[in-house]
């Protein structure tokens, strides 16, 4: 009795490389959804350290806009040297390599982004004059642009803190990933 191995056509084309648990292409999509989150994370430090700069050395410019938004005008000072100052603060604290603190950093940093995205909605629902002191050159993005921008980044934000706080749980449950 002789056994008969049947090998597909399909089988014979298949790359020595290739592995049951999938190719190439999967191995690279698990590793990239694995560093995503510090992508979001880094992407967040650039974003709100280049805004944050930006409004600081146009600051004369920021404060005077901020002064003319309808029932925040009065605090255009304050809005003026805090919000480049929390952005700056939120990008150092995003890159420190403690997990609480730049889980915090992040939570922060996506609230941030959801109270930017709530006025710019705000703004080009009800304002008559529509002001963007955003910095550099997002601050030249049309008004639908600028708030699916937000939006992405508010979106990526959230997946961040689900994912690193599954990781974290994941590492603290196995020791490993």
């Amino acid at each position: 009795m002789e056994k008969r191995i049947t090998v597909s056509v399909h089988q014979q084309e298949q790359p020595a490389s290739f592995s049951k648990r999938g190719g190439l292409i999967r191995r690279i999509a698990r590793s990239i959804y694995r560093r995503l989150p510090d992508v979001i994370i880094y992407g967040y430090a650039f974003l709100y350290m280049y805004t944050g700069w930006a409004k600081f050395m146009n600051m004369a410019t920021f404060i005077r806009g901020n002064s003319k938004i309808p029932y925040l005008g009065a605090y255009a000072k304050l809005i003026g040297y805090g919000i480049p100052t929390l952005e700056i603060v939120l990008a150092i604290l995003l890159i420190v390599p403690v997990y609480r603190i730049r889980r915090y950093a992040l939570w922060a940093s996506t609230l941030l982004m959801g109270v930017f995205t709530l006025y710019l909605s705000l703004m080009v629902r009800f304002a008559d004059k529509k002001l963007c002191h955003c910095g550099g050159v997002i601050e030249s993005m049309g008004w639908k642009t600028h708030i699916v921008f937000n939006l992405i980044w508010l979106i990526a934000g959230l997946f961040a803190l689900v994912r690193i706080q599954v990781i974290h749980f994941k590492i603290q449950k196995n020791g490993k990933i």
